[in-house]
């Protein structure tokens, strides 16, 4: 498989990347406030806008329109013909980490362990709920489901039509959550950890759930374990990992192997997404989360690179 690099990429970290419908146009935000639109076919970048605050990720609707969430907790929509982003949340007392769309709702997730679901067509939100002493970590939606996960291991799986008693699960990973999606058949969910594994879970039938390592590196006397930082479902049996050890691999959840892996990337590889007509993937310089100081530490520019398919 080759891939092609976007050209003139954001200089700051790369937050999160978006496809708009089944396009080859994908969205991408970074901690520098900079939201750029890119045509993948072109190769050339349609627009870019900058907000104030760092903007730490994005969905897109089902009719294309752009959400996006930023570190001072504020759910924006993005208008591309004015350029402008229109604030349509700012409960969060600190950042929107997470956000999904999906039906006529938006899900929002900040790092105050609140979540916000707004209706798309009033632009009001008819759901606030915080946990306390918890922090979103992930989150997605479809029409009937929305599955959180939070710091100390767990997840709340909400009913639609019945917001008010979630199910609160255990996440069946023993460390810390980095990304999570639904999958495409709604029958359950992925989630995956900091420590190299994946774990997939059902909403109805937990005898069929299971757990899977990955992005690991064997050697004579020890392993490296890496961070599991993405997740995408390509049909509802593929699933695409991304991993600090700068990996892409897919996995067929039927036959529980490997299926698919993709060339190495120089850098880690914090995002990938994809639909019918291309396959993107983001990597950076994560070196600073296990940095003992944030001070004087140098990221360089991240880099995303697609391919058709």
């Amino acid at each position: 498989m080759y891939f092609e690099c976007l050209n003139n990429t954001p200089k700051d970290y790369i937050s999160d990347l978006t496809l708009i419908d089944d396009t080859l146009n994908v969205i991408v935000t970074a901690w520098d406030g900079t939201l750029t639109l890119y045509a993948c076919d072109a190769n050339e970048q349609l627009l870019t806008m900058k907000h104030d605050h760092g903007l730490l990720c994005s969905t897109s609707s089902s009719g294309g329109r752009i959400f996006v969430g930023s570190v001072q907790g504020e759910v924006l929509e993005v208008d591309m013909e004015s350029g402008k982003f229109r604030l349509v949340c700012d409960d969060s007392q600190l950042g929107v980490c997470a956000i999904s769309t999906a039906g006529n709702h938006l899900v929002a997730g900040s790092w105050d362990g609140s979540i916000q679901v707004i209706d798309l067509k009033t632009g009001k939100v008819w759901y606030n709920k915080k946990f306390e002493d918890r922090k979103v970590l992930a989150l997605d939606c479809n029409e009937s489901k929305i599955v959180v996960a939070y710091t100390g291991g767990k997840l709340a799986v909400y009913d639609v039509k019945n917001m008010n008693i979630p199910v609160v699960r255990d996440s069946g990973l023993k460390f810390q959550c980095r990304d999570l999606k639904i999958m495409p058949s709604g029958d359950g969910y992925a989630q995956s950890s900091v420590d190299g594994r994946v774990a997939i879970e059902y909403f109805e039938d937990e005898s069929s759930r299971f757990a899977f390592r990955c992005h690991r590196m064997n050697l004579s006397d020890t392993q490296f374990v890496f961070p599991v930082n993405t997740l995408a479902f390509s049909s509802r049996e593929h699933l695409y990992t991304g991993g600090s050890d700068g990996r892409v691999f897919g996995w067929n959840l039927k036959t529980r192997k490997k299926s698919e892996e993709l060339p190495k990337f120089d850098e880690s590889v914090v995002r990938v997404v994809t639909n019918k007509k291309v396959l993107c993937v983001a990597t950076a310089d994560d070196s600073f989360k296990t940095s003992a100081t944030v001070q004087g530490v140098e990221i360089s520019p991240g880099q995303i690179y697609f391919t058709k398919l």
